[in-house]
């Protein structure tokens, strides 16, 4: 084994780990037999994904079955077709190390600098623990940057060999990448084991997830024929061979390519075959040998003694090998370096072990790997783990670096329960983990847990730990259990108050409120709880309808200590939006502004409290306030700044919407519902649907909006409301107005305490005067006008404004409407307004005028009529449509072009105007050839790039 190779390094250590297309070349018995259908299947998918965006591939078989060399082949074909490609292999190591194996993939790429060593720095960041808690999101920001620049140049093929061995935390960032950019051309093509009953879970969830947002494709892949195996055994033997001796090894491998192969190389050793000719055949009867496919594969590694088989062993323990571990390898197998050398050379030479693309050294299969490691036997096996850990520890000792996950790994396998040293090193790493890698760092706990004596004082550390690392990793139900026990042990202090907090947020958000009520009310109950569980505790009071309640415990709350600038963000952050939920909407930018005051100095205390300040704002439709502090938040974000950006995206949805950029909305709702969903950020996912369903029902896309309309109601009493708001709009607009009618008066069944109670009101309003129902109208006015007395919202001002106008036909209410939609920037509001003046006042026709090329703008085409009618009445000019692409695409055409650059797929579009998926694929190949693009990424910049409709 000479020195000098290469290798790939990850924060402080090395790994190696193949690239696919060159393990394709080094592959002994090219070339690929049996196997063209599974490829071009394969192949046929992934090409699909230029055209229609994201493209998952699964491959899946039995261990030996060829997967690998199929998916290298692939990767191989795809490559020589101008495709970027990013492999890699996963296996057991690297599940047990962050972010390991997509680190290995993205330098496998070698393309796009630098964006690609920035991403890498953040994965080597989170992998030493030196991260900071907004990392995850910067890792996830930095991979899409990478996949969609380099997607801008060439389809990206991603191709992981043993999905199933991927960390838990790579599964996480990738769900949330890909869903990402789904309409990119981008295709994830994996391999794994048949059956899947011992899947990796966040494996399969992975897959489940993106089978959402893209074309899944699974090819499994059967047995191969005799004549097949035939053809792979040839090289083995030296010559082709005749259908008999096929025919025998096929019987014996049960058509499997690696046994056959194996069982080969044992009958040539075992000279149990003969050159007939220019033929291969037995020179026994078939009866006469016992031989297995485990027998073959004992055969190939038996052979191995002495030094050979002992260092096989020790290989087998580590599973991949570097040069700068030799020694390590070597004081592990007791033996002397030169020694482990020349038994090294010995398994290279018998091809036992062979050297991958990035420099280090693996075992030809995972097959022969699991066999020796297998052989090996239980205690041995704890044994050789335990030495590799032991002079793990003492080159820490001698302070040498040493990967603490690595480390981690090997005193899992071998310490025993009440091991103080490897729980105190699964802690360490646990904590290096929990900001970065959640999943580890929860797996690591269990571990711990596992090993630790149940008296031990440590249990409530590791209890808590694990409680907020399920909780940071979007599993808040998993959480809960951990969290109890946490709770049961933990003395009161702060460990005590963050397990309560991350406790009560994770019952919050499975929707399990009486139990996160029980616990706020116990640490309430106790008089050390911190002023956060007080502010949850408010906020749970109003979700469960005691909302008077909610504000004495709110003035409370304002009055307690906090212990940190951070406390006082989060707390005053959570009372912003407790505020606005009670329509307290000056206390709200005071709440916001106090958050901001406390984080001065902390750039990520800073962006906290503008972007939590921001979406509570936009929501409120209080829209110049939320922009200037969505404008200072991603000034921070540009500087280098980190996270929450879900509140971030939500907050700009909410005000393209509110200041009528409806078409730049609905180009991120789809996006930023799936980044939403991946993230498990449930109330923001529920206002983009709320936001998205509104929309679409005032342009009259009912078929489109009808996926939202089902959608189940949202558990918030603020994003209820707002769904509700939105879908009577729906309703009616169906032409249900009964039905529309009862889902608001549900709404608003409290109409000084209702989330959006003006909104739904007016809402009201517009419905009984739509139907003649005057007397019923100006009744609702009247609860309307009461309702919105002390409200100072400028949505609100306009919806009691606008509504006085309707029902009374009061052209001065309706200017006040104008002008405070104008002066609070909701442009749609304005337009209404403008409308409704327009149709009582025939002096208002500027503002009719205005009115109609707003409507017409926003794709509102209803009201956009209703005003050109109006117009026409008056004998003025209506303002001329004009397409977006007039002279380029017909009306169908330019609809479905219009849908794809919403990030709609196929089958979406198709169901939407109802026709078939095939004549959507037959349009897009016109609107390409027009526009002369070749994807959808492609087409949506074209779009843009020829404007908006005027």
């Amino acid at each position: 084994m000479r020195p000098g190779a290469a290798h790939a390094r990850q924060g402080g250590r090395v790994i190696a780990v193949p690239s696919l297309p060159e393990v394709r070349a080094g592959l002994p018995g090219a070339p690929l037999v049996g196997r063209e259908p599974e490829l071009a299947e394969v192949l046929e998918a992934v090409e699909r994904a230029p055209a229609i965006g994201l493209v998952v591939v699964v491959v899946s078989g039995e261990p030996g079955i060829g997967k690998s060399r199929l998916l290298a082949e692939a990767a191989g074909t795809l490559g020589d077709r101008g495709w970027s490609v990013f492999g890699t292999a996963a296996d057991e190591l690297q599940r047990r190390i962050p972010y390991a194996a997509l680190a290995a993939a993205i330098r496998a790429g070698h393309a796009a600098e630098p964006l690609r060593q920035e991403t890498l720095d953040v994965l080597d960041l989170i992998a030493a623990g030196t991260a900071a808690d907004t990392q995850f999101g910067r890792a996830c920001e930095a991979t899409a940057r990478l996949l969609t620049t380099v997607s801008a140049q060439h389809p990206i093929a991603l191709a992981i060999d043993d999905l199933d061995q991927l960390d838990d935390d790579s599964a996480a960032l990738l769900t949330v990448v890909l869903r990402r950019i789904s309409a990119a051309p981008v295709a994830l093509i994996g391999t794994v084991r048949a059956p899947r009953t011992g899947q990796n879970p966040a494996t399969g969830e992975m897959l489940e997830r993106l089978a959402e947002y893209a074309e899944a494709v699974d090819v499994e892949l059967a047995p191969l024929s005799g004549d097949q195996l035939g053809e792979i055994i040839a090289p083995v033997l030296g010559t082709p061979v005749d259908s008999d001796l096929a025919r025998e090894v096929h019987r014996r491998a049960d058509g499997n390519p690696f046994f056959a192969t194996e069982i080969a190389r044992s009958l040539r050793e075992l000279q149990l075959v003969t050159v007939d000719g220019d033929r291969a055949r037995l020179t026994v009867a078939p009866d006469a040998i016992r031989l297995t496919r485990h027998d073959a594969l004992l055969r190939r590694v038996a052979p191995l003694v002495g030094d050979v088989r002992t260092v096989a062993q020790a290989v087998s323990v580590f599973r991949r090998v570097r040069l700068d571990q030799i020694g390590l390898l070597a004081r592990v197998a007791s033996l002397p370096e030169p020694a482990v050398v020349a038994a090294f050379d010995e398994l290279l030479r018998i091809q036992l072990v062979v050297r991958d693309s990035e420099g280090g050294y693996r075992f030809s299969h995972a097959l022969v790997a699991e066999a020796l490691y297998e052989e090996i036997g239980p205690a041995q096996r704890r044994q050789l783990h335990g030495l590799i850990a032991a002079r793990q520890l003492d080159d820490r000792a001698r302070g040498l670096p040493v990967d603490v996950h690595a480390l981690a790994w090997h005193l899992s396998e071998s310490a025993e329960r009440g091991d103080e040293v490897a729980v105190g090193v699964l802690l360490e790493a646990a904590n290096l983990a929990r900001t970065g890698a959640p999943e580890t760092a929860a797996s690591l706990c269990t571990r711990a847990l596992e090993l630790l004596p149940e008296s031990s004082e440590r249990r409530a550390e590791l209890l808590a730990l694990r409680c907020r690392a399920l909780a940071r990793a979007s599993r808040p139900a998993a959480a809960v259990e951990p969290g109890r026990a946490a709770l049961a042990l933990v003395s009161p202090g702060i460990e005590r108050s963050r397990t309560a907090t991350t406790l009560i947020s994770s019952l919050f958000a499975v929707g399990r409120l009486d139990e996160a009520m029980d616990v706020a009310n116990a640490e309430v109950g106790t008089g050390h709880a911190t002023a956060t569980v007080h502010a949850q505790r408010a906020m749970l009071l109003v979700f469960t309808n005691r909302h008077r309640e909610a504000l004495a415990e709110l003035d409370s709350t304002e009055a307690l200590p906090m212990s940190s600038p951070a406390e006082e963000v989060v707390v005053f952050g959570q009372l912003a939006m407790l505020t606005s939920m009670l329509h307290r909407h000056d206390k709200t930018v005071e709440h916001a502004n106090r958050a901001l005051r406390a984080s001065a100095g902390s750039p990520a205390l800073e962006l906290q409290a503008l972007a939590v300040g921001a979406l509570n704002g936009a929501l409120a439709g209080l829209v110049h306030d939320a922009a200037w502090r969505l404008r200072h938040a991603e000034e921070l974000v540009a500087g280098g700044g980190h996270g929450f950006r879900g509140e971030i995206l939500v907050t700009k949805l909410a005000l393209d919407w509110l200041c009528g950029r409806w078409d730049t909305a609905l180009d991120g709702l789809g996006r930023a519902a799936v980044e939403l969903d991946a993230r498990e950020e449930v109330m923001l996912r529920d206002a983009v649907l709320a936001i998205e369903l509104e929309i679409r029902t005032w342009r009259g896309e009912l078929d489109l909006a009808a996926r939202l309309a089902t959608a189940p109601p949202p558990l918030s009493p603020n994003m209820s409301s707002l769904h509700a708001i939105a879908r009577a709009n729906y309703v009616s607009a169906r032409g249900d107005v009964d039905e529309a009618r009862e889902l608001i008066e549900r709404a608003v069944d409290d109409p000084v305490m209702a989330a959006y109670g003006c909104i739904l009101l007016g809402r009201l309003v517009d419905l009984e005067v739509s139907e003649g129902r005057l007397d019923r109208a100006a009744s609702t006015l009247k609860t309307l006008v009461d309702v919105a007395t002390d409200r100072v919202s400028p949505w609100s001002i306009t919806t009691l404004q606008r509504s006085i106008g309707l029902v009374r036909e009061d052209a001065g209410a309706l200017r006040r409407a104008v002008e405070a939609a104008g002066a609070g920037g909701l442009e749609f509001e304005k337009a209404r307004a403008q409308l409704t003046l327009g149709e009582l006042d025939p002096s208002a026709e500027v503002g009719l005028t205005e009115a109609y090329v707003t409507f017409q703008r926003l794709g509102a085409n209803g009201l956009r009529r209703r005003a050109g009618s109006r117009l026409r009445e008056l004998g003025a000019r209506v303002p001329r449509v004009r397409s977006r692409a007039a002279g380029l695409l017909t009306e169908t055409e330019e609809q479905v072009a219009r849908l794809v650059q919403q990030g709609m797929r196929n089958r979406d579009i198709a169901a939407a105007l109802h026709y078939s998926p095939r004549t959507i694929e037959v349009y897009l190949s016109r609107i390409y050839g027009k526009l002369h693009v070749s994807s959808r990424l492609e087409l949506a910049r074209a779009l843009d790039a020829l404007g908006h409709p005027s």
